[in-house]
C-alpha cells in the first residue's frame, strides 16, 4: 500500500496543488509514514514541470514510508464527443477499504480495470453492502432527481478535490444538494447523472446498464459549463 495523489497540469500550472498535498499528508498520517516536507514537495513539483516542459498533463505523487517519487503519467481526457453525448458505467459490488484514504488498494483497481475493458465501459460504479451507490472506481460521482443533486456523505466516499468544488459551485448556483446516497433501485428514478474526477473534470453519464440519463439535463449543463470555464479554462 502506498499513499498518492494525482494532480493535473493545465498552462504549465498544478491545479489546486495545496488542496492535493493537504490530502497527501492525512492519507501519510492514517497511514503512520513520517511527516511530509511539504515546501519541499511544492519544489519538487515546479521543477518536475519547469524541467520536463509539462504543459497538459497529469503527474502522480507516490509516497511510501519515507520514500517518494513523482513523476509525469499517461494522461486520458474526455473526448468533446464523451463531453456532449457522456458515458457510459457498469455496477460494481466493491468497496473502499478506507474511503478517507487515498492509498493504491490493488484488488479494487484490478477488478474495476477489468470491468471496464472488458465492457468497454468509461468507469466502474461502487455499491456497497447497503446497496448504496458510493463512488466511482476512480472518480466521484452525483445524481440529480427532481433538480436536487445528490451524492453520497463524505464517510463513504473519497474526499475528492474536483468534488468539494462542484459542491462549491452547487451552492453558488443556488442548486440544492443532498448528502445522501442513491441506492440502485432509485436509478431508474434519477434524471440525469455525472462524474467529476481531476482528469474528466465534469461528465454526463449516458447510462449505468440498462438505466439512461438525459445527458442535457439544464442543472447538470450549467455545474459543467461553471465548473470548466473557472477551472479548466474550457
Amino acid at each position: 500500500t502506498y499513499a498518492y495523489e494525482v494532480i493535473r497540469i493545465i498552462h504549465a500550472k498544478p491545479l489546486f496543488l495545496e488542496l492535493h498535498l493537504h490530502r497527501l499528508m492525512n492519507s501519510c498520517q492514517a497511514l503512520k509514514y513520517p511527516p511530509v516536507d511539504v515546501s519541499g514537495l511544492i519544489a519538487e513539483v515546479k521543477q518536475l514541470i519547469k524541467v520536463n516542459l509539462l504543459e497538459q498533463i497529469n503527474i502522480k505523487i507516490m509516497i511510501h514510508g519515507n520514500q517518494r517519487v513523482l513523476f509525469p503519467i499517461e494522461s486520458h481526457y474526455p473526448s468533446k464527443e464523451q463531453y456532449l453525448r457522456g458515458v457510459q458505467c457498469s455496477l460494481l459490488f466493491e468497496e473502499r477499504e478506507k474511503p478517507e484514504v487515498k492509498a493504491h488498494q490493488s484488488l479494487l483497481r484490478e477488478k474495476s480495470n477489468k470491468q471496464i475493458q472488458s465492457m468497454e465501459i468509461y468507469e466502474s460504479v461502487l455499491v456497497n453492502k447497503q446497496g448504496l451507490i458510493t463512488e466511482g472506481s476512480r472518480s466521484n460521482l452525483f445524481f440529480i432527481k427532481e433538480d436536487v443533486i445528490r451524492t453520497a456523505k463524505d464517510a463513504l466516499v473519497l474526499g475528492g478535490i474536483t468534488r468539494m468544488k462542484v459542491l462549491g459551485i452547487c451552492q453558488s448556483l443556488d442548486v440544492k444538494t443532498s448528502l445522501k446516497a442513491i441506492s440502485v433501485e432509485e436509478l431508474e428514478s434519477c434524471n440525469a447523472a455525472f462524474i467529476c474526477g481531476t482528469s474528466p473534470g465534469v461528465l454526463a453519464i449516458q447510462s449505468i446498464e440498462n438505466h439512461s440519463f438525459d445527458v442535457q439535463n439544464p442543472v447538470l449543463r450549467k455545474i459543467h459549463h461553471s465548473y470548466h470555464n473557472k477551472y479548466l479554462n474550457q
